[in-house]
């Protein structure tokens, strides 16, 4: 037999089996942390986890969960103008919220996806290329009757227009679909670690929306392949990449109960102007 063909073939074994052995450890670490959890009202609730000895994903992190197991009205809203996370929450009312999708900050009007709100098209999805979706616009979360569902983009060109929901904003990439992870590419987006925002929807139609902190000593951020890997641990069938980075926040009853890092500190002070939002009701 080859030498070397039996060196390879062990080392690819070695490789595989150190591989798992991580993976384990990591799954080991998120379900045995240190979690808090609080009832918001019946059937919404937050749990949060400071992984803070670097044993979780080899890093320092900070996760925010917003579990949602009871009929409560989701809504995609939005304005004109840049407004905070928590201002746009407060003026509707919302008992929490998250930061939407992707945009510019520029006016008039800012999102670079998709946008319906309560039927109507306030933003057409911005692309590179035509014929091509960027990796912000491979699926989309869409709300009917204020149930909330997650969508995979498919060939057709205006596919966003003929979802039949009162609210739509098109995001990305998708990280689960139908319990299957998707496909990632390696650009640096993906693989480097960031602030993230993402909700799933487990097979039960509980509504899950994390958190992840970063850009800090105390908390790395993740990549995408690490977020995917945490929402398939979380249960969810589907799950989708919001905006992150120094958008990324979560609002429960008026207050920020993560680390925003705009102001970069790790702190809730730090909040950035969005152009829209996910409110629960």
């Amino acid at each position: 037999m080859n030498i070397k063909k039996v060196a390879l073939s062990l080392f690819i074994c070695f490789f595989i089996s150190l591989t798992f052995s991580f993976a384990q450890n990591d799954s080991l670490s998120f379900f045995n942390g240190n979690w808090t959890e609080n009832k918001v009202t019946n059937g919404v609730t937050v749990k949060q986890c400071h992984f803070d000895k670097g044993e979780f994903f080899g890093s320092n992190q900070y996760i925010s969960l917003l579990e949602i197991t009871k009929e409560r009205r989701i809504d995609i809203i939005a304005d004109n103008v840049l407004k905070r996370t928590s201002e746009m929450a407060k003026e509707v009312g919302a008992l929490a919220a998250v930061n939407g999708s992707f945009f510019k900050m520029s006016i008039p009007y800012n999102s670079v996806d998709y946008l319906r709100v309560d039927g109507v098209m306030l933003a057409d999805n911005q692309k590179s290329n035509i014929g091509e979706r960027e990796m912000h616009q491979l699926g989309a979360i869409a709300t009917f009757k204020g149930e909330l569902f997650i969508l995979k983009a498919d060939s057709i060109w205006r596919w966003e227009h003929d979802i039949q929901a009162e609210d739509v904003l098109t995001s990305g990439p998708l990280l689960l679909c139908g319990g299957k992870k998707e496909l990632l590419t390696e650009v640096p987006f993906y693989k480097n670690r960031h602030p993230r925002t993402c909700v799933g929807k487990r097979r039960d139609g509980t509504i899950v929306f994390m958190v992840v902190d970063g850009r800090n000593s105390a908390a790395a951020g993740m990549s995408i392949s690490e977020l995917q890997q945490v929402m398939s641990w979380l249960g969810c069938e589907d799950a989708l990449n919001l905006d992150g980075g120094g958008s990324s926040t979560m609002v429960v009853k008026d207050l920020i109960i993560n680390h925003p890092t705009d102001n970069k500190k790790f702190d809730a002070e730090g909040e950035r102007k969005v152009a829209n939002c996910v409110v629960v009701r």
